[in-house]
């Protein structure tokens, strides 16, 4: 879902050299609407919304048709579709923020990418308190968005992360859905012995975070405690992030993952299983719609990572919709935020996407996006780690440290690693 983004400095380069790109890739289609398309005696408002959800690995269509929708009840209202894939998405926003191209509405991912934007400048989100739209949510989903008490942010539909599998393969080898770490282990020996890779994964940079992510939740690490490891109070080489990622460590020593994993895209990985040469494959459910384009009558099942004494159910808001506090038009900005946001166009939304709604008493007609929500809506469901760290460039290193100890390194030279990172993002500014 995310590109490493090394550091600060690194992205104020950046954006010196690509910004000038930016805008010249920007001006072809912001420009606004001809004379001949405006309806006669009104004046066409163009809002831009950049999305790393406008591409067809990620169900687009769907976002497409309600843009469409959208512009239909709102014919003074027109919306310019700014995509920007997922590998350059941070980089992506902050040079638009900070070169001054039009930006209305835009997508984050995670609390950690909300909270990104924010360290660029504090005020860079529209406050939406109080507004009409921000009422009828699942309990706590406005919570990683609201700062000081005030909500800066809408929540769209809710994924999980984890394992999918092939029930066809499950069935025919008669195999139960583990419910602890011994069950696991034990399947993926069945799974092996009968010439099938039990967990499809790959060297793509996020995809390590969907196994030992699970597990640290499982572990216990919630928000409190990430605190406390960002604070120094809790070290890295504490038993529960070092448990989390030695069991991933252990699913690859014992050849349970592709033998060429390391050199794997993850477009790789979901070929294994969308073919069925896979039985697992480590991702979220948001990769469900592009892995039944590989096959249509495959028959996917969604499982937690199973802990070794327990299994939290985790959840993974796919976005947090916001509006840029420079944006020359608020409130055609809060109706396209409302409508996308509404509990009419989440169902529909999570028709497409094989998702779950955030609105209370929304309607799933799809037995995936059922099987899901009865994980995200448990009452001990938490946001999953590493979304609750704190920034996403921290959050970034973590995942390279663990990525790193994954392809070999050893289990002390990452933990110094990572604690050195964090030590770093501790540090008080002068």
């Amino acid at each position: 879902m995310k590109k490493r983004d090394r550091s600060w400095c690194a992205a104020a380069i950046a954006i010196a050299a690509l910004i000038a790109l930016s805008l010249s890739s920007c001006s072809a289609s912001s420009k606004p609407s001809s004379e001949a398309d405006k309806p006669p005696g009104d004046e066409i408002i163009t809002l831009r919304y950049a999305s790393y959800l406008l591409d067809t690995a990620q169900a687009s269509k769907v976002y497409y048709d309600a843009i469409e929708e959208f512009e239909a009840t709102h014919p003074t209202i027109k919306i310019e579709p700014d995509f920007i894939q997922n590998a350059n998405y941070m980089a992506g926003i902050k040079i638009r923020l900070l070169g001054g191209v039009q930006l209305d509405v835009f997508d984050t991912w995670s609390p950690s990418l909300f909270e990104e934007f924010r360290k660029l400048n504090s005020n860079v989100y529209l406050d939406l308190t109080g507004s009409d739209f921000l009422n009828g949510f699942v309990p706590h989903v406005l919570q990683p968005v609201t700062v000081n008490g005030k909500v800066y942010g809408v929540p769209e539909v809710m994924h999980s992360d984890g394992l999918l599998y092939n029930k066809r393969i499950f069935a025919e080898l008669g195999l139960r859905i583990p419910q602890t770490w011994t069950d696991f282990i034990a399947v993926c020996e069945t799974l092996k012995e009968a010439g099938i890779v039990p967990v499809a994964t790959d060297s793509y940079w996020s995809t390590a975070q969907f196994f030992w992510g699970s597990m640290m939740s499982n572990n216990g690490a919630d928000e409190a405690w990430t605190r406390k490891l960002e604070n120094g109070e809790i070290p890295i080489r504490n038993g529960i992030f070092v448990d989390a990622i030695t069991k991933h460590k252990e699913i690859i020593n014992r050849g349970f993952v592709p033998s060429n994993w390391s050199s794997m895209k993850h477009e790789q990985s979901k070929d294994l299983f969308g073919k069925g040469k896979a039985a697992m494959i480590i991702t979220g459910t948001w990769d469900i719609p592009s892995i039944l384009e590989r096959d249509h009558n495959l028959e996917i099942g969604f499982m937690m990572v199973p802990g070794e004494k327990k299994t939290v159910p985790n959840i993974n808001i796919g976005t947090y919709r916001v509006i840029n506090a420079k944006t020359k038009h608020p409130e055609e900005a809060k109706a396209f935020v409302a409508f996308m946001s509404s509990k009419v166009t989440q169902e529909k939304l999570a028709e497409g996407a094989q998702a779950v709604p955030s609105i209370s008493g929304s309607t799933l007609g799809n037995p995936i996006a059922k099987e899901i929500a009865s994980f995200v809506t448990r009452s001990d469901a938490v946001l999953y780690w590493p979304h609750t760290v704190s920034t996403e460039s921290l959050q970034v290193k973590i995942q390279e440290g663990v990525n790193h100890y994954l392809a070999g390194q050893s289990l002390e030279k990452t933990l110094e690693e990572i604690q050195t990172a964090i030590d770093n993002a501790n540090k008080k500014e002068p």
